[in-house]
Formats: structure tokens, sequence, C-alpha cells
């Protein structure tokens, strides 16, 4: 085996040229990697890595995998209770697999570094056969392989197994071309009993920990029963909700039973936006549950910095911008079943405070599997604006299927080499420009995806642009930011609908193809100091909640010079203690009325005398998924007086047929920067927008973001990736383009390798679909070819 490079390599993460960036020895490195997780006794698994290495990759994942005593699960590190072997005799090294694999990737490329990959954080085999009550259990009595995190054997013990993994690596020859660890739980960040469609872990140590939760909360049986709203409550005999009786309750919706509203009529007990106590003894239980992820994150976390201290760490989580995954329906084609709110009850919210841990390095999640087709945005699961902001590495998983592959799982495969040239470039383009690192990751087998020496060239293309990209000065550029609250889906009845609808879609349908770049943050990425002052328009699609500290918290960033703000349809709708008309009308300064019903949600555009809506179509949006309370404008009967100010951009109709403002926008001080009136824009100085319906389609949020004084770079549905120095065009449109640029530039075209010009202000090309352009902006690339 070739020796190791050096001897007590540093490894780190830094801001490098305005993005995280991989730190060798204080040396700014490219981090260009390939991941072949399976077994490297596969036909062809050395012959992929060789391809790799011919063509310049450098680093590699090297893979903890399971098999002992023929379960997945069980590594040589962790066999049973307790049981953490120290593995030193070379001819059991074999078995561990590590060794081996890194022989197999030094012997394709001898300078290679490489990632140790943790497969799993699962229990072995005789584990979990003798400890059934650590393992998650079902309302309904099934029980997973997974533990429960209440458990604290469990914690105890995973914690070891990491060490023990580390101590192996770092005892290698090899150990210092190890960059760093990540770990891939199973639930990636939730539980597998949330990911399998159920709600609430009833194990007996999730009883246990539960019930000392709540003596720690509240103390006393009074204050637990002021909490909850219940006089049959005490903390003796609290227990943890069970699925059965929460979704009976929410199923009232459907029946007889009402109460009295009394705005006027009956109405269910439940709706999707419950009053806080309807829901407190389930909001407890996410409260808690995200204490344990706390605690779980830093146990898996933090044997790597202290064992390892120059070495990187990195998990699969904080997947903040799936907030409504399907993913049950998707996986097994079921959108019928109940769909819980995996993020809710799993703990995996508050994410904001969670990627400041010092044990965290790196976010490694796979690119969204909603969909990866041609005309369709590359996005990490992870919420990896937010991540980069916080100064954490994102790496995006490319498990992008090819053509390569033959057997029937080809989840948005790219069919022929005109999609596979499109849809490398796409994701490379949309990783660059938002400060992330994406890697293709091969699950194929012996039929790698990346085995056709087509695709090996253009993955070899990729690198080179890869590489010079990490000494481009790479800063924002004006983007339509989504602010993400995932404190929110606590204030829900702990269903998918809504937040699939404004989350996901709005994503996948509206914001990709609105004709400017855009970015996902969380709410508390506002306060950051550096938190970019160039953006100036923010959609909110789920800030139910609203607090002074909030409210104060907009009016210093968001409030201002001329921007635009767009809130969903019940924003600002609770402020933890009750739901209130009040509070979403001073958030959002528009005049709303509460009206306790349900209604499916369908807007139309019918005034077109507004800026916003002169250059668009007649138009309609929404979905006929009903939800509620209602927040409505003016226009209906039981709504607010007409607001002088409030202008109506369109339609809705609620129930019983009346005809409603859908969408109305109101202007502050000198209002948004594009709307005309002179002179400078600052604080005070904004436009805000109400829409009862999402999500929003891609026309409507250009001409808001136009509103809002932000460039417009396409006029059409292609995709536009930007920063400051590259711009990524995807189209599957034939015809002309006309790409205008935010200020005259220097062009390169980073494919072919060649300049376009001088003090262009815009690019013009033919598209023959699916096509992918991608743009150096600035005097020279400095590529090596």
């Amino acid at each position: 085996m070739t020796s190791s490079p050096t001897t007590g390599t540093q490894y780190a993460v830094e801001d490098y040229r305005g993005k995280p960036t991989l730190l060798i020895d204080g040396k700014p490195s490219p981090c260009y990697t390939y991941c072949y997780p399976l077994s490297l006794d596969l036909p062809g698994a050395a012959e992929i890595h060789r391809k790799f290495a011919a063509h310049g990759c450098r680093f590699y994942m090297n893979t903890v995998r399971g098999g002992v005593d023929d379960d997945w699960y069980t590594t040589p590190f962790w066999t049973d209770d307790d049981v953490f072997p120290e593995i030193t005799d070379p001819a059991a090294v074999a078995a561990v697999n590590l060794s081996r694999q890194a022989q197999i990737i030094l012997d394709a490329c001898p300078d290679a570094r490489f990632w140790i990959r943790l497969a799993n954080a699962t229990p072995p085999l005789r584990w979990r056969q003798r400890f059934q009550d650590d393992l998650l259990l079902d309302s309904f009595g099934k029980r997973f392989d997974e533990p429960s995190l209440a458990s604290e054997r469990y914690l105890a013990q995973v914690t070891r197994y990491v060490e023990n993994i580390v101590r192996f690596c770092e005892r290698q020859p090899w150990a210092d071309r190890a960059v760093g660890y990540l770990i891939y739980p199973i639930g990636e960040g939730t539980t597998v009993l949330t990911c399998e469609g159920s709600l609430f872990d009833r194990s007996p140590v999730m009883c246990a920990g539960f019930t000392d939760f709540l003596r720690r909360q509240y103390g006393t049986d009074a204050c637990l029963r002021e909490a909850w709203g219940r006089a049959d409550v005490t903390l003796a005999t609290a227990e943890v909700p069970d699925d059965r009786d929460f979704l009976q309750r929410g199923l009232t919706r459907h029946e007889a039973k009402l109460v009295d509203d009394p705005t006027g009529g009956p109405t269910p007990h439940r709706l999707h936006w419950p009053e806080p106590l309807d829901t407190a003894a389930e909001r407890d239980y996410c409260l808690y549950m995200r204490e344990l992820t706390v605690r779980y994150l830093k146990a898996l976390l933090g044997p790597v910095k202290r064992l390892a201290p120059s070495k990187l760490a990195g998990i699969d989580a904080f997947k903040q911008t799936m907030l409504g995954w399907p993913l049950i329906a998707r996986w097994a084609g079921d959108y019928q079943a109940h769909q819980g709110l995996q993020h809710a009850v799993s703990g995996a919210f508050g994410m904001a405070e969670l990627l400041d841990l010092p044990e965290l390095d790196v976010v490694a999640t796979p690119h969204d599997y909603l969909h990866r087709g041609m005309g369709f945005g590359y996005e990490g699961e992870g919420i990896g604006d937010a991540v980069v902001r916080h100064g954490k590495m994102m790496l995006v998983e490319e498990d992008q299927r090819t053509f390569s592959r033959s057997d029937a799982e080809r989840w948005n495969l790219l069919k022929d080499m005109r999609e596979m040239h499109a849809g490398l470039w796409r994701n490379l383009g949309a990783s660059l420009s938002r400060g992330y690192n994406t890697y293709p990751m091969d699950i194929a087998g012996s039929a790698s995806f990346f085995m056709d020496d087509r695709t090996q060239q253009i993955l070899g293309e990729r690198r080179r642009v890869h590489e010079a990209a990490t000494a481009w000065e790479r800063r924002e550029t004006p983007s339509l930011v989504m602010v993400v609250d995932d404190w929110s889906i606590l204030e829900e009845d702990f269903t998918i609908d809504y937040q699939y609808l404004a989350m996901i879609q709005q994503r996948m349908y509206g914001l990709s193809r609105c004709g400017l770049p855009f970015r996902l943050h969380l709410v508390e990425d506002l306060a950051r100091e550096d938190f970019p002052t160039c953006h100036k328009i923010f959609l909110f699609p789920n800030l139910f909640k609203i607090t002074p500290e909030r409210l104060a918290l907009l009016r210093e960033k968001v409030f201002r010079d001329g921007n635009v703000a767009i809130f969903g349809p019940a924003s600002g709708i609770t402020d933890g203690k009750q739901l209130s008309a009040e509070t979403a009308t001073e958030l959002t300064g528009i005049p709303l009325a509460l009206i306790r019903k349900e209604s499916p949600r369908l807007v139309t555009i019918d005034r077109f005398d507004h800026p916003i809506t002169a250059r668009l179509p007649r138009l309609d949006y929404g979905d006929s998924f009903a939800y509620g309370p209602l927040l409505v404008p003016q226009g209906h009967p039981r709504g607010p007086a007409p607001h002088p100010d409030v202008k109506r951009l369109g339609g809705i109709q609620w129930p019983t047929a009346w005809d409603g403002d859908g969408l109305v926008i109101r202007e502050f001080g000198r209002g948004a920067a594009g709307n005309g009136i002179p002179g400078p824009r600052g604080a005070g100085d904004y436009a805000a927008v109400f829409t009862c319906a999402v999500p929003l389609p891609d026309v409507l949020l250009r001409e808001l973001a136009r509103y809002s004084g932000t460039h417009i770079y396409s006029e059409t549905d292609d995709l536009i990736f930007a920063d400051n120095c590259t711009l990524t065009v995807h189209a599957v449109r034939p015809g002309p383009r006309a790409i205008a640029l935010p200020a005259p530039s220097t062009v390169w075209d980073l494919i072919s390798g060649h300049k376009l010009g001088e003090q262009m202000t815009t690019i013009t090309f033919t598209v023959d679909p699916p096509q992918t352009a991608l743009f150096y902006l600035g005097e020279n690339p400095c590529m090596a070819r």
C-alpha cells in the first residue's frame, strides 16, 4: 500500500473567497469526490474507480458496511451489547473491508484522499434482539429495527461505536488520507417510524422519558393541566400521544361532532391550524423529541472531534426544505394513507441552532428524489443555503440515475447522452452558484451509472470547472429568498398537505422556473450579521407564529429598502396561545379576518391595472386540498372593511360561493423599488403581498421579483442558477434565448472554455433541448485544460 501523503495533516472547513471550503494544512483544496458505497467485490468496482482516477478525481468515499451475523446493520465495530471489538489482527482487517477499500482506491489513484462513510448508526442484530423495549414502537404495535432516541443505552453505545471506528481508522497507515467522517443514519434526520407513516414512538423507554420530560417542564399537576387544557391529566398519568386517538380526533372534521363558532355557524373540531390547546400534548412530545435529537447529533459527531480533532465530522440531516415530504406516497404509490409530518414528530426542527454546533463541519444529503428529470432543478435535501450561511460545507450526493442502469429502479434517469450532458452540467452549475459541493454517487453495482466512457468525458470536463471554482471570489447575487420557519410545524395538525404545497411544490414548480436565482433560508438566518443585504424579495410560505421578537426582526431586515414580502395563507395566524386575525394583520399590515372553515384555494388573477399583473395572462393557481381556518382579506361579507391602500390583484371563491380578494398588495412608505415612485428607499419602505393560496406560479413570482427591483435574467421558464461569477441556464424549450446580465461583463463559456466577449449585457444562443449552458462572468476563469 502506498504510504500516507503527510504526517499530522490538518483538515478544516473555513470560508475562502465567499464559500465554505476544504482546507488541507491551511491551503484551499477542491473537494471533487466520487462515492461507491457498495461492496468492492462486485464486478466493475475496481474498474469504475480507475475511470474516475483517470479523469482526475482525487477524493473518494470509504464505506463502513455491515454484514456480520448476516445482518446488514451489524458491522465488525459493534457486534453485541457493550461489545466493540478492537481490530488489530491484519487478517481481520479484510473483514472490516475499510483497508481493502483503501487499497483498491489507492491502486487506482496513489494520491487519493477519502471520507470515511458510516452507512448507518443502527445497533447490531444481537443488541436489538436483547433490548426490544429500546426499539421504536408505534401505536399499532409494530416494533422497528431502529432504536428509540429516548434509549440511554443506545445513546451511550452508539457513541462508543463511532469512537471504535475512529480509533481503528486513525491507527491505519492511510489515516492521514482520511479527510473526515460522514454519518448517514437510517431515517436521515427523521425516525424510521415516521418514515413509514406513523407519528408517535410508544416504546417503554420513550414513555418513561416523556414522563420525565413533563416533570421537568411543568413540575406540578396544576401547571400541566393548564398547559394542556385538561382537568383529568396528572404528571403520573400523562402518556405519550397515541396515533389512533390523535387521528380519531382529527377525523371529526368529516363527522357530525361540531362545536359552536362565535363568528357564525358550526365548525369541525380540529382544522389544519388548530387552537394550540387542541394539540398541546402532541406539541410537548415534539419538543421532547427535539431535545433528544440535539443530544443524538452530538453523540454521533462528538467522538470524531474528540478523537480526531484534525478531521471533519458530518451528517445526513437538516432536511428543512422537505417539510411536507410525501415519503411513503412516493415510494409505495399510496397517496390515500395517512401522511404524518415527519419533521415535527421526529424532533427535526429548530435546526438553525444546531447548524452552529461546533461538532458539525459538513452536512451531506442526497439531492431531492421528488424530481430529478429534465426541466427540474438540482436541489439537495438539506437546506443548503442556510448550511453555507452558517459556515458549514454542503455536500450534495449526486445519486443521478442514468441509462447505464439496467434494472427497473430508474428514478428520473438520464435517458441518453443528450440528457446526460444537460443533467450533469445542470447539477454542477446549480451547486457552484450556491457554494455547494456536488459529488457523483453510485449505487448501481457492476452496472455503474457512470461507467460509459462518454459520461466519464463529461465528468472530466466538469472536474476542471469544479476545481477552478475554488479560486473564484464568490458573492451572493440578488435572488428570490424563500424563508422557511421550521418551528411552524408545531402549529399544524401534523399532516403534510399544506407544507407539501407551500414548500415542496412551490420550490419545484415555481421558484426554480421564475427566471432568476432563488435561495432557501431559515427564518433565524435573517438575524445573522452576514445575511446578504442584496436580496429584495422574500417569500414566507409558513410563518404561522408571530412574536414581538420576530416582528422586530422583520422590520429591521425585510420591511425596508423597497423590498417585497410575500405572505402565505396562514401567515401570523397564531401567537402560540390562540388563533387570531389580529396577529396576522399586525404581521402583514393587511386587514384580515379569521373564519373557522376549511376551503380549497384557487386564486384567479383578474386585475391587470397594476405593474405586477399588467404583463400576466389570465392566470389561476392553488389546489383542491381544503385547509383552514381561513384568513380572508377584504371582499368577503365576514371579512374586514375595504382599506384604501390594499389593492386587489386576484380573486377567490370562498365557501357558500362568496367572492373575495385572493391576492392583495399594500405598500408602505415609498413602497417597492419597482413601483415607479422616485427617490431612495430606507426603513419602512416596502410592499406586503398576501396570497390566499399556494403554490405561486413561476410567472407571478417573476413579476413580483421585477416589482422589487430584482434583476430578471430570463423571461421564459428556463432554470437560472447564478451568483456573481457563474450563470447556468437549463432549458427544455427549443428556440433562441436572450439572457440578460445584471451588469456588463466579460463572459466565458465554461463548457467549451471559449471567451464569448467583453462588456456583454446579453448572452444569446439557440436551445436544442435539453440543454444546459454554463458561463463564467469575469476576466478569466483560469481553468487548466
